[in-house]
């Protein structure tokens, strides 16, 4: 059987592939492994044919205009995740009979051949975030679960044929253009269409992998317990109520998803997106392991961290805020691809843009406002205190039923794209890539 593993990520991170790609040749026999690059792959390695340019090899699943436009329109994190099903179809179309998809920040501790194994007579392999019916919720809640997805796409492995190219054919046509983090759209990125796959392709072909050694992340440690055996590792679950899943498992591949690598390099695991999660002491000597696997590439590590994002800037350098990716979002969809969503010319997004006042500036506070949370807000508990005395006036001031009115629309007028007609975006010249007449 012919099966490669496969990542996708920006060229700032494939010094974290390269830790993955080690950990794969160290614990598999005969598995191809490869890089799909999104923003090229840096000159020092065209010539490592397993670090591909997605822009190029792509282009016949993804016209190049059509990359570019996605380019733009997504971040970073929603644009790898949304070629995945391109890279998947390339990757099939190479021959391959089995492709493992993993993110750049998964480590792999035991033989591919567990997943291989789990794949056989299975078309499509998912792995849940959680697998263990339990009262006590995790660092990500119940709800936080739900929000992203049952399963998570950090892991999927399909094997060819037919149901293959028709979850793939499906799964990509969605993510052209609906990979965004988007709450309220009910959309996170790759992820959340994946819910819908046990219900629409055959029941025989879809193996949901309830294995505990699996994905093992900070998101499920409360449900998983890390015992070392000889070199490797087995996981039983934490709870002794947990009789629904096998009691003891090798530990296959963990996820370090929501990092800072560079911390790593220094020793240090601070966890960015689960600021509640709980390092269990017997999750000690993984989290050893995976930091001498990194440090002991900190060279390449730090090379590469250093690279800046390809499609970070407009072609003079201008940075493109997520309010220009979102307003670009509406106009996309009210007018197809733009000929170069990155130029500055005339007819460009750019001077669109730069006529509203909407560029922002170069000292760093309109990204900072475009990426402010709850939790990064400066003095967010005063801000919340002003705006409730605002809330109690506005409440004097309309009366009851107009000011339920008021507040249940402000949800949606918070998100920047119910302000593009605000900005008057669809007055701008920009200039659209020209459509082939129908035949």
């Amino acid at each position: 059987m012919t099966a490669v593993i496969f990542t996708i990520c920006a060229q700032n991170y494939i010094g974290l592939a390269n830790v993955l790609r080690r950990s794969v040749v160290e614990h598999s026999r005969g598995v191809d492994f490869r890089v799909y690059v999104v923003d090229e792959a840096p000159g020092d390695l065209v010539r490592d044919t397993s670090i591909l340019s997605a822009r190029q090899v792509l282009s016949g699943l993804i016209p190049p205009h059509e990359y570019d436009n996605m380019a733009f329109m997504y971040d970073v994190t929603e644009f790898c995740t949304s070629i995945k099903a391109a890279c998947f179809q390339h990757a099939f179309g190479d021959g391959y009979e089995s492709c493992i998809y993993m993110d750049p920040d998964i480590f792999l501790v035991a033989d591919v051949e567990h997943i291989l194994t789990a794949l056989d007579g299975r078309d499509i392999l998912i792995t849940p975030h959680l697998c263990v019916a339990s009262a006590q919720q995790g660092p990500r809640r119940d709800a936080g679960i739900l929000a992203t997805g049952v399963y998570n796409l950090g892991f999927i492995a399909l094997a060819a044929g037919e149901v293959a190219r028709s979850f793939l054919r499906w799964w990509h046509e969605r993510l052209r253009s609906q990979a965004f983090n988007d709450h309220y759209s009910a959309l996170y990125t790759d992820q959340r269409w994946i819910d819908f796959v046990p219900s629409l392709f055959p029941e025989k072909s879809v193996q949901v992998w309830r294995h505990l050694g699996c994905n093992v992340a900070p998101w499920n440690y409360h449900e998983r317990r890390v015992t070392q055996r000889g070199e490797g590792f087995e996981i039983v679950p934490r709870s002794t109520s947990a009789t629904l899943v096998d009691a003891a498992v090798p530990l296959i591949f963990l996820h370090f998803s929501g990092f800072d690598f560079r911390r790593i390099l220094d020793g240090t695991f601070d966890q960015l997106n689960l600021a509640d999660a709980t390092v269990f002491p017997d999750v000690t000597p993984i989290y050893n392991r995976y930091g001498a696997a990194i440090r002991a590439n900190a060279g390449e590590m730090v090379h590469y961290l250093a690279l800046p994002y390809g499609y970070a800037t407009f072609a003079d350098g201008t940075a493109v805020l997520p309010s220009h990716r979102r307003l670009f979002r509406v106009w996309r969809e009210r007018h197809g691809d733009a000929v170069d969503p990155f130029g500055v010319g005339p007819d460009s997004l750019y001077h669109a843009l730069k006529t509203r006042k909407l560029l922002g500036q170069r000292d760093g506070q309109a990204l900072a406002a475009d990426k402010a949370t709850a939790r990064t807000l400066p003095n967010a508990d005063g801000l919340l205190r002003h705006a409730q005395r605002l809330f109690n006036l506005l409440y004097r001031l309309l009366g009851r039923s107009r000011f339920i009115l008021l507040i249940r629309s402000l949800n949606r007028l918070s998100r920047i794209e119910q302000h593009y007609d605000t900005f008057g975006m669809d007055d701008a010249a920009i200039t659209p890539v020209m459509q082939e007449p129908a035949r």
